[in-house]
């Protein structure tokens, strides 16, 4: 099932929207479902002063049709499970039966009995917060698209960085820093180099943008040995 956990519409939508609907006309809907399901849409359409038509409305006015479709159908009542209802009128009045639990509500003529039962329970999901409703242009729509894309290009920069640095990283040595050469080594220097303290100080402050722990591409050992490095060539 597609991930619709946020209902994209735009006026697009709509017109693209194959389902032919008579809003000239309307007619009354019996819509079979379980006795369940039925409670739970009665119980929101009464928590929000609304009728069951008023949620099926909105549903399918501000939702595209692809997305209702989506959503998977309650389905018919299971054979078992059947309400009784008392005749009120007629020549059987007085009579009980037993039928189908069933939702009726009165929209334009064209809908399917299988549409208005997922725009139902799609309105039951929404009111859970098992899906949300969000308005958004389609300037919003290639915005956020070109955002994602800037982010994937981003992270695939980083990476690529973080394997150069990988690349190009001293080599912690095993019995840390014994000496004056070990020192220039992690620092980066020629290991006959006498660099002055400014030059030392300048590539220890580099070198620990990249090395420290709370960076990107940090590193625990590499920054300790840079941390030995600095107080034996500041020491000397």
């Amino acid at each position: 099932m597609p991930d619709d956990s946020v209902l994209a519409y735009t006026a697009s939508n709509r017109k693209n929207d194959p389902i032919s609907i008579n809003y000239k006309k309307s007619q009354s809907y019996i819509i079979p479902c379980s006795s369940a399901f039925r409670d739970r849409v009665t119980a929101l359409a009464d928590s929000q002063g609304a009728s069951v038509a008023d949620l099926a409305r909105a549903v399918l006015m501000l939702v595209p049709n692809e997305t209702v479709m989506a959503t998977e159908d309650p389905g018919e009542p299971a054979p078992d499970d059947r309400e009784v209802v008392k005749l009120q009128s007629g020549p059987s009045k007085g009579r009980t039966l037993r039928r189908k639990p069933r939702l009726q509500l009165r929209l334009p003529i064209g809908y399917d009995i299988a549409r208005l039962r997922r725009a139902l329970a799609l309105s039951l999901k929404m009111a859970e917060g098992d899906r949300q409703l969000s308005i958004e242009s389609s300037e919003d729509r290639t915005r956020r698209q070109n955002d994602s894309e800037a982010r994937a290009r981003l992270e695939e920069d980083i990476e690529q960085l973080q394997r150069i640095i990988g690349d190009l990283a001293f080599e912690p040595l095993r019995n840390g820093i014994t000496s004056r050469s070990e020192a220039l080594h992690v620092m980066g220097f020629a290991p006959t180099a006498v660099p002055d303290q400014k030059a030392i100080r300048g590539r220890y402050r580099r070198l620990a943008l990249v090395f420290h722990p709370d960076s990107p591409f940090g590193d625990h050992q590499r920054m300790s040995q840079l941390n030995e490095a600095l107080e034996k060539l500041t020491r000397a």
